[in-house]
């Protein structure tokens, strides 16, 4: 991943990238996410505030929501460059790069959807937090066989004398 550069790969989306190259740059995002998430579910008991028990200015939900933000953040900037490294791997697969942006949205809506649902007062079935995961799930497998297992279509590779 060294030769091919951190900024090729995760700041620009042009280019093409093959399956190898693709896992390479790929799975430390992944890792990053599930360790930063993990974090979150670690520190989300925190974010819970009673006043009755609690003062009004509690470090700990002080430091949960900071870790929220940075979090959010985080997962934005990880989103960005999973559409780069993932647009690069489309156009090498034969197909438009735009393609790229359909795990992000796919991500970001169900997260949406799943926090809502709570604060929907039952406007919101269960049931639909439910189908946007296994929605999610499909894109997730989708971009996986697709990017991840598919061939090179050797048409798109410039042979140079």
């Amino acid at each position: 991943m060294a030769d091919a550069g951190f900024r090729f790969l995760y700041r620009e989306d042009r280019g093409r990238i093959d399956r190898a190259l693709w896992w390479r740059a790929t799975l430390p995002l992944a890792a990053l996410v599930a360790l930063a998430t993990a974090g979150w579910v670690a520190v989300r008991p925190y974010a819970a505030h009673d006043l009755n028990r609690q003062p009004f200015i509690d470090g700990a939900t002080v430091g949960a929501y900071l870790y929220l933000a940075a979090y959010a953040f985080g997962l934005i900037l990880a989103a960005v460059c999973s559409y780069n490294v993932s647009a690069k791997r489309f156009r090498d697969r034969g197909r438009a790069g735009r393609w790229a942006a359909g795990l992000p949205l796919a991500c970001f809506l169900t997260g949406a959807l799943v926090w809502f649902i709570p604060q929907s007062f039952g406007d919101v079935p269960d049931w639909a937090g439910r189908v946007a995961e296994v929605a999610l799930l499909v894109v997730v497998a989708w971009n996986v066989l697709d990017l991840g297992v598919g061939p090179t279509d050797v048409r798109n590779r410039r042979v140079l004398p």
